[in-house]
Order: C-alpha cells, then structure tokens, then sequence
C-alpha cells in the first residue's frame, strides 16, 4: 500500500545503500507546498525534494512560476493533497479563495499530519473584512502551535533542550550551532512540546518597544524563544512545526537534520539513526541583470 506525504513548499527517488532504505520502503508520499518567495523556498524545497527522494520518499512539489504571496493565480495543484500522508508547508500571507482554498483547508481540517516551516507561522493574511481573516492568526495558532508574533535582527544561536535531547527528532544533533536566520518570538499552545531554543537580539541590540499588525511587544536586548517543536493541533494533526528555514539554514548540518528528522517524525517513519548520511545544500545567490 502507498502512503502519501505533503511537504509545503516541495520534493527525486535515489538509491538506498542502508538500513534507511527499509526505513522508508512504504514510498511515504510528501507534497511540499511552497506559498511564497520570501526567504526563497522556491529554490531551496526542490532541493529538499531532492533528498528526501534520496532518502525514499515520493515527493510531489506544489511550486508555481509565480510568487503565490502576490500573484492571484495563488496555488494551483493543490489537489494533490487529497492523496497525501503528510504535507509541508512553506507559506507566507496568502489569500487562497475558492477551490484552492477547499482544497487546503481540506486537508489541514481532517488532522492529517503538518510540517510548518519559517514564515508558514503566518501563512495567510486576508483583508479585516474577509470572513477568512481569522486564519491571519488562527493557523499558526490552530494548526502549527503558535501565531507569528514578531522576529528579531541578526543570526540565532541555537541549541536543544537538554531534557529533551532523547526525543527522536533531535537524533545526531548536540551542541549549539547558528542560523543566518532572525529569531521569532512565539505564544505557544498548551500542549506544545519545545525541542530547540533560539537567542537572537533586536536590531541595534538595545531594548524598546515595537508595535506591528500582530500586536504591542516588549523586546529586551536579547531574547531566548522556541524554534522548534511537536505538537498535536485543534484539527488532531500530528505537527512539527520550526521557523527555521533560511536559505542558508539547509547548508548547516544540524539545522538540516533537525528538518528532515522532523519531516520522518510527522509521517510516522522511524527517524534515520544518527550515523545515517543527511545531505545538506547551498543555493547561489542569482545573476544580477546586467543594465
């Protein structure tokens, strides 16, 4: 029997060499979503997708031409979702409406598992008079653990949770390691179980207080918050949800790993053992035109 997986954001099959390829022997099938060019996912999740084949998954990739945060075209080929086991999601302040928003909801709403990267905290953004507008916060809330409250400035230093360094997603990774990335500061839900840690700073590393669309924030000048986590949301689903996901986030082994760790943990696969080869990948800055 063949399983479905969705990957939000999306991902070739390779050749198995370990015991990883018994692991994986199902063919879980993942669909990445990617729902917007911020932090660039469009290029870095074909490259995920690329792994997670080598390690034994069937990947499918909803990736349009277009970048789906501003282009009203929005997400086509969500349908896909309807056959997958576990979905990933890379998103950003989406409007989808009609079939493609049925097809999206659809899918979250029947407690299938979710992974959520970076900005998929704040994955939509609909107008104040919207009758939707209660997903700008409710699906980081209901769905990934937490809204999107604020981020800092600069690199994050990262480590794990010591009392949970046995937890499966956090096998072959230990010490503390940086990512390129801003911190994002978290509300999580009850229930909510923290793996990574991350401090970061606001900008110009001084305290003061910020006001944006989600709220009034106290920043101090440094700050430690959740960067990764498990948890079951409203819909029953089983989550995993990191707001890592900066492009040079997939080149730091520890960061990789975590991701794909947390991509096997949500669709029910034992998690590869930690000598096992997770590859990581650096995506070139694009061309300047010439003028």
């Amino acid at each position: 029997m063949k399983f479905r997986t969705i990957i939000f954001a999306a991902l070739t099959a390779g050749t198995f060499t370990s015991s990883l390829q018994a692991e994986a022997s199902d063919k879980k099938h993942l669909t990445i979503v990617v729902g917007t060019h911020h932090y660039t996912p469009q290029r870095t999740m074909p490259e995920m997708k690329k792994e997670l084949e080598r390690l034994g998954f069937e990947v499918s990739i909803v990736n349009p031409d277009w970048d789906p945060e501003k282009d009203k075209r929005g997400l086509p080929g969500l349908e896909v979702l309807k056959e997958t086991d576990l979905a990933i999601f890379f998103t950003r302040f989406l409007t989808l409406e009609g079939e493609q928003y049925d097809q999206f909801m659809d899918y979250v709403e029947a407690g299938k598992p979710v992974v959520g990267l970076r900005t998929s905290g704040h994955g939509f953004n609909y107008s104040k008079d919207n009758p939707k507008s209660a997903l700008n916060l409710g699906f980081g809330r209901d769905v990934l653990g937490s809204p999107y409250l604020i981020h800092l400035a600069g690199k994050t230093q990262l480590e794990i949770i010591e009392d949970e360094k046995k937890h499966p997603i956090l096998t072959g990774i230990s010490g503390t390691w940086n990512s390129p990335g801003t911190l994002y500061l978290s509300k999580t839900e009850e229930g909510v179980k923290p793996l990574v840690l991350g401090t970061g700073s606001p900008k110009g590393g001084k305290a003061y207080t910020r006001t944006n669309q989600f709220g009034t924030h106290e920043l101090k000048a440094e700050m430690t918050d959740n960067v990764a986590w498990t948890w079951t949301n409203k819909y029953g689903g089983k989550t995993f949800y990191t707001s890592l996901g900066h492009a040079g986030d997939f080149s730091e082994p520890n960061s990789m790993r975590l991701i794909v760790n947390g991509i096997y943990w949500a669709a029910g696969v034992p998690v590869p053992s930690a000598d096992t080869e997770i590859k990581t990948f650096t995506i070139s800055s694009p061309k300047k035109a010439r003028k």
